[in-house]
């Protein structure tokens, strides 16, 4: 028993050996980076593209922005209208406005469902999701 207690013993310390460096501390540490999605969103042509801003807060150097939109009846005329933006931003430790255009298809004002994701170059995640306003302007 004793033999089978230390042979595990040597395997659990092998394996935490072969874990990279900080990969244990990863998990624990939380994101400092912040994202938040503006309320309302200006249409543009023709309901192909949105215009969605953002407020961000992020260190490591830069990073980049993905916005993903939906929008169902009644506020569109089709089943579903869908797009995606992304942007390249600073992250500098500063508070910013980014402005990303959301190209799809089908999009009129009204109600929709906004999803922006920021990444930083130091590999900090950060999502939000709420419902918009698209208005014309």
């Amino acid at each position: 028993m004793k033999r089978i207690f230390v042979g595990a013993l040597a395997i659990l310390t092998v394996l935490l050996m072969l874990l990279p460096a900080g990969a244990a501390s990863a998990a624990t540490t939380t994101s400092s980076a912040q994202i938040t999605i503006e309320e309302k969103a200006d249409y543009d042509f023709v309901g192909g593209t949105i215009d969605v801003g953002l407020r961000i807060k992020c260190t490591g150097g830069s990073g980049s922005v993905i916005v993903d939109l939906e929008q169902y009846p009644p506020e569109t005329p089709y089943p579903v209208a869908t797009g995606s933006g992304p942007q390249i931003v600073v992250c500098d430790g500063q508070p910013r406005t980014v402005g990303v255009t959301v190209a799809g298809f089908g999009f009129d004002a009204g109600k929709a469902y906004a999803t922006a994701t920021l990444t930083t170059d130091d590999l900090q995640a950060v999502t939000e999701a709420r419902r918009i306003t698209i208005r014309v302007v």
